[in-house]
C-alpha cells in the first residue's frame, strides 16, 4: 500500500519488519572498517532494535506518562535514528542539544523543554564535561553500546496500539534555534508534522507526470554525508529510510563532514547511487581531481542547508541530477517541480500543496533592507483550504508557532526566472531579515553586531554578512574627518581590538568575526542606502564582491583555521 500521508513511522517501522525483515535499512561501518568494511542493518534488526531499547527506557527511567522530554548527546552514529523510534515508541519525544551550545544556553534549553533526562554514550562522556549538567536536576544516563542495540534479535515487542487519528499531536521531536546571539528556543515537532514531512511519495503520484524534488531518492543507496545529529540525518533515516526506502550508508562516527580520501573509501565498501550532503562537501568533492570522477559518475547528487556555488553546479549538473532539499526549521521542507531544462538546477517551482505566495516586496507591506529591487518577491506560506493541518504540509503543524495564523511569513526573498517555454521558476534571492547562515548550518543575526559596531567613534554605516561562508566578514563606512591622517589597516585595527574583540568574547566561537574578514568602504562605493536609510544588504554585496572574496583568501592563507578545519568545527 503506498502512503496516504497520515501514517506513524514506528508503525511503518515494524510493518516493514513484517514484510520485508531481510530488506536493508542502513549500512554502517565495522570497526576498524577500512579492514572490515561495511555491515547492513535490516528491517528485523532496527525494529528489534527500537523494542529493546523501549523497554530498557521504562526500565531505567520509569514509564513515561506525559511524554517526557528526553536529551541524548551521543556518538554520530545510528543510535539516534534507534533512540528517536524508541522514544516515540514509548511516549517521549528526543530533544536534540547542539553540541555548540555554552552552558548557559544550554541550561535554558533544558529548562524551557523540561527535559527529564539527559541520555549520553560513551564516546560523549569527556566533551559534555563542560555543560556542567550536575547542577540541572535533569537526570544523568548512560546510553548503550551500538553492539547492544543490534544484539536484539528475539526482543519482546513494545506494545503500541495508537493510531494517527489518535495521537497525530502528540509531540515526539525537539529542536531548537542556534542560541547564537541569545538563548535557544525549542522548536516542537509532532507525528503529524513528520508525517506531512514523509509525504513525497504521495505528493509524487498526486502530481504525475511531473516529477518532484526528492524523487531522486526514492528506493536508492545513498551515501549521507551529514551527522545523525542533525535534524536532517533523522529524517533521512527515519523518514525517507522508513517511507520510500532509502538507505542510507553512514560515514564512520568519528569522520568530520566527507573529505575526498574517505569519500573513495566509502564507494569502494558500498554500491551507492547518490550522495546527500551539504554544499561545502559537495564543493570539495568536486574540486578534488580524485574525487570528480566518481562524484561525477553518481545517478544524483542532492544538496541541503545552503546555495551551492553556480560554477560547481553548472559543471556537476552536465554528469548527474543535481537537486536540492530546501525548507525551513520552523515550516519544514518545500517540495518542488523539477526543471525541464538542466540548467535550471538552482530554481524552484513548488507544487501546490506548499501554499507557497510569492509577493512583491514593494507589495507586501513589510519593509526590508536588504534589497529595493522591484523584481524581487516575499514569499508566504498560506493555510490551505479544506483539512486543517493538511497532511501533505508540514508548517501548520507547528502549532506552537503557528496555531492561530492563517499566513507564514517566512522573511525570504526570491527572484522569478522565467524559462524558454514562458513559464516561472524562482532562485533564491536572500533573507528579508538579518539573519545570516553560515556554512555549517549556524546563524547569526547580523543587527547585532552591527548596532555595537556602529557605536564605535566615527563609524557612519555597518553591514554584516557570511551567508555560506566559514566565518561573518563586516564591511565598514567611515565618516570623511574619522579617517584624517589614518590608513584604512589601522582603523580596522582599533575597530577590531577596541570594538569587535569584546564582541567576539560574547559569542559562541563558531561566529566569531575573524579580522581577516573586516574592511573599510572605498570612497568611491559609498554604501547604497534605502528611503529609511538602512544599508542595502544586496547592493552591498554586490558592490564588494571582490573585496569579499579577497577578504575570505587572507583568512585562509593567515587565519588560525583553514575552511576545512572550520567546517570540521560545524560538523562536529
Amino acid at each position: 500500500m503506498g502512503s496516504t500521508g497520515k501514517e506513524l513511522f514506528v508503525r511503518k517501522i515494524e510493518e516493514k519488519a513484517r514484510w520485508m525483515p531481510d530488506h536493508v535499512f542502513v549500512r554502517i561501518p565495522e570497526e576498524n572498517f577500512e579492514a572490515r568494511g561495511y555491515r547492513s542493518i535490516t528491517w528485523r534488526q532496527y525494529n528489534d532494535g527500537v523494542n529493546k531499547i523501549a523497554h530498557w527506557l521504562d526500565e531505567t527511567l520509569g514509564k513515561s506518562v506525559h511524554n517526557d522530554t528526553i536529551a541524548y548527546f551521543g556518538a554520530n552514529d545510528i543510535r539516534y535514528a534507534f533512540l528517536f523510534a524508541a522514544l516515540n515508541k514509548s511516549n517521549r519525544k528526543l530533544l536534540l542539544p547542539d553540541g555548540r551550545l555554552t552552558k548557559g544556553a544550554l541550561h535554558s534549553l533544558l529548562k524551557a523543554s523540561d527535559c527529564k533526562a539527559w541520555l549520553f554514550s560513551e564516546e560523549e562522556v569527556i566533551s559534555q564535561a563542560v555543560f556542567g549538567l550536575e547542577g540541572t536536576g535533569v537526570k544523568l544516563q548512560a546510553f548503550p553500546s551500538m553492539e547492544w542495540c543490534l544484539d536484539a534479535a528475539g526482543a519482546p515487542p513494545y506494545p503500541y496500539h495508537k493510531t494517527y487519528d489518535d495521537s497525530k499531536h502528540d509531540e515526539i521531536l525537539i529542536i531548537h534555534t542556534s542560541g547564537t546571539t541569545g538563548p535557544p528556543k525549542p522548536i516542537y515537532m509532532n507525528n503529524g508534522f513528520w508525517a506531512a514531512a514523509s509525504a513525497s511519495p504521495m505528493l509524487s503520484r498526486r502530481n504525475w507526470p511531473r516529477g518532484i524534488s526528492t524523487e531522486e531518492l526514492y528506493g536508492r543507496t545513498l551515501v549521507l554525508a551529514c551527522p545523525m545529529r542533525w535534524n536532517s540525518g533523522l529524517i533521512l533515516t527515519n523518514a525517507f529510510g522508513v517511507f520510500c526506502n532509502t538507505c542510507c550508508v553512514l560515514p564512520p562516527a568519528d569522520a568530520v563532514g566527507l573529505p575526498p580520501d574517505l569519500f573513495l573509501k566509502l564507494m569502494r565498501f558500498n554500491q551507492v547511487d547518490g550522495l546527500v550532503a551539504t554544499p561545502f562537501t559537495v564543493v570539495e568533492l568536486f574540486k578534488d581531481a580524485n574525487t570528480r570522477p566518481s562524484l561525477e559518475s553518481l545517478e544524483f547528487v542532492t544538496y541541503l542547508g545552503a546555495k551551492l556555488d553556480r560554477t560547481v553546479g553548472d559543471a556537476l549538473a552536465q554528469h548527474t541530477r543535481l537537486n536540492s532539499v530546501i525548507g525551513a526549521t520552523e515550516t519544514g521542507g518545500r517540495f518542488s517541480f523539477l526543471p525541464k531544462d538542466k540548467k535550471l538546477w538552482y530554481t524552484f517551482e513548488f507544487v501546490p500543496e506548499a501554499s507557497v505566495r510569492l509577493v512583491p516586496i514593494d507589495k507586501s507591506g513589510l519593509p526590508t533592507s536588504a534589497s529595493n529591487d522591484a523584481n524581487v518577491y516575499r514569499m508566504f506560506i498560506d493555510r490551505p483550504a479544506g483539512e486543517s493541518p493538511p497532511p501533505y504540509q508540514c508548517a501548520f503543524w507547528n502549532f506552537r508557532m503557528f496555531k492561530d495564523v492563517d499566513t507564514i511569513d517566512t522573511k525570504e526573498l526570491w527572484k522569478p526566472i522565467e524559462c524558454d517555454d514562458g513559464s516561472v521558476r524562482w532562485e533564491f534571492f536572500s533573507r528579508a531579515d538579518e539573519s545570516v547562515k553560515l556554512f555549517g548550518g549556524v546563524s547569526f543575526d547580523a543587527i547585532e553586531f552591527e548596532i555595537p559596531i556602529s557605536r564605535h567613534p566615527g563609524v557612519k554605516h555597518v553591514m554584516a554578512g557570511g551567508v555560506g561562508r566559514p566565518a561573518p566578514y563586516v564591511i565598514i563606512e567611515m565618516y570623511d574627518e574619522a579617517l584624517a591622517g589614518r590608513t584604512p589597516e589601522s582603523v580596522v585595527k582599533d575597530i577590531f581590538h577596541n570594538t569587535i574583540a569584546i564582541l567576539n568574547s560574547q559569542v559562541v566561537k563558531e561566529i566569531r568575526i575573524p579580522e581577516q574578514t573586516v574592511f573599510l568602504t572605498k570612497k568611491d562605493k559609498p554604501f547604497q542606502l534605502s528611503p529609511k536609510q538602512l544599508v542595502i544588504r544586496t547592493r552591498a554585496e554586490e558592490d564588494y564582491k571582490e573585496e569579499i572574496e579577497a577578504a575570505y583568501e587572507r583568512l585562509e592563507k593567515t587565519g588560525d583555521q583553514s575552511s576545512r578545519d572550520k567546517f570540521s568545527e560545524f560538523m562536529k
